[in-house]
């Protein structure tokens, strides 16, 4: 399992800047993946992939997102 890589939340194309500049504000660990085109669903969609952290800095960014995460596949 690779432990850079703990969940993840998908955002539309026009969301990733507002995402970006919060979570640097805020000092949060990410990475972005683009979409992939072979994908049926979410084809057009970010993901904010994020590492395994301390529950109060992942209730900040549940807080952000508004919604809980998804666990990152393996």
């Amino acid at each position: 399992m690779n432990s850079s890589k703990s969940f993840y939340y998908t955002v539309e194309p026009d969301m990733v800047d507002e995402y970006k500049k919060m979570l640097d504000l805020m000092k949060i660990p990410y990475q972005i993946e683009a979409p992939v085109a072979l994908l049926a669903n979410g084809t057009h969609h970010y993901s904010f992939v994020f590492p395994n952290m301390p529950g109060r800095l992942y209730a900040m960014v549940r807080k952000l997102f508004q919604a809980d995460a998804k666990p990152y596949p393996q």
